[in-house]
């Protein structure tokens, strides 16, 4: 059972990395803030 946690904490984990790279990229791509917000917003609301 420790081990199944553990997994779905590593999950977790990536999950949250993934979605942070995700959002760098947005910000990396944008010409400005407001851009940024909106395509993070979309990005958001899949």
């Amino acid at each position: 059972m420790e081990e199944d946690m553990n997994i779905s904490e590593i999950l977790v984990q990536m999950t949250e990395d993934n979605q942070t790279r995700k959002i760098l990229e947005i910000l990396n791509e944008c010409k400005d803030i407001e851009e940024a917000k909106k395509k993070v917003r979309e990005l958001l609301n899949k």
